[in-house]
């Protein structure tokens, strides 16, 4: 970012986007920890732009282009640095070139600003996911990031969800792995589950969009089931935060095992130990 911004709620889609300078990203994190609000707003807007980003499988480029690229590397003319030329530099007199001689060597002052800083974070820092869905997200944040003006109120206590950052920071990690793996199965009553996880890492998260709110009294918990093989063992994983935009996502509790299925219940307020109704979505993680 280039420009200066007062509001920190302006500034929530380019920090789902990790597009903001050191400055502007202490900024919003200093808002984050005192509105819930807003924290609802950044982490909708980062989930946004990994499904976005993911929501294509990819393709693998045939090798014929290769190939060509290397074909042409080898018949392109590789042309050698002009020499740098003197003959129309002045001749110094005998005092300046002594002079000249024994100065130090000049050292470098530039040191890169807020917007080079923020471009290296991007490209060796980040995962590349949100960087290909820079456009998506920029249409969402002019819909919505100005929407929230109103919510930052520096005397109040940080509200629930303080540990959002770190389940995001989890997600982040999912999505960054070299074995990331992704299943999305339809939800009852409407919407989709996608489960996204990493062997590597240990650790799944389900990311709901278009599903209903749960009843009044009641929330979806999340299951890790084992197979009959392993003793078909049911363990819960963990409660899903309620979303008033329809999508939501939580990173399972507990280290993924192989062989292992996630399912999502109703339950009462709370959770229960064992499911007490039939799964509403199930995702086998067994690729």
């Amino acid at each position: 970012m280039t420009d200066r911004h007062d509001d920190p709620s302006s500034l929530t889609g380019s920090y789902a986007l990790d597009a903001l300078s050191d400055e502007e990203r202490t900024q919003v994190e200093d808002a984050l920890a005192f509105s819930s609000d807003l924290r609802a707003e950044a982490d909708s807007l980062r989930e946004t732009a990994l499904q976005l980003a993911y929501s294509t499988d990819p393709i693998e480029p045939p090798a014929s282009l290769k190939a060509s690229l290397m074909a042409q590397i080898q018949t392109t003319p590789q042309v050698a640095a002009p020499a740098a030329s003197f003959a129309d530099t002045p001749a110094l007199d005998d005092g300046l070139e002594a002079r000249s001689a024994s100065a130090p060597s000049p050292t470098s002052s530039v040191v890169p600003g807020p917007a080079e800083s923020a471009a290296r974070r991007r490209w060796f820092q980040r995962p590349a996911a949100a960087m290909s869905a820079a456009a998506a997200v920029a249409v969402v944040f002019l819909g919505v990031g100005l929407s929230v003006g109103g919510v930052l109120n520096p005397g109040s206590e940080p509200g629930p969800g303080a540990g959002s950052s770190q389940s995001s920071s989890v997600l982040d990690g999912i999505y960054a792995a070299s074995d990331f793996q992704r299943s999305s199965t339809p939800v009852e009553g409407g919407g989709t589950a996608t489960v996204v996880w990493s062997k590597d890492i240990g650790k799944s998260a389900v990311i709901l969009d278009g599903v209903q709110a749960a009843p009044k009294g009641k929330t979806y918990e999340l299951w890790y089931i084992a197979s009959k093989a392993s003793g078909g063992a049911i363990k819960p994983a963990g409660l899903m935060e309620q979303s008033s935009d329809g999508v939501h996502s939580a990173v399972l509790t507990g280290d993924l095992q192989d062989g292992v299925t996630v399912g999502i219940t109703v339950e009462p307020a709370g959770g229960s130990e064992q499911p007490t109704t039939t799964p509403i979505a199930a995702v086998p993680l067994d690729a």
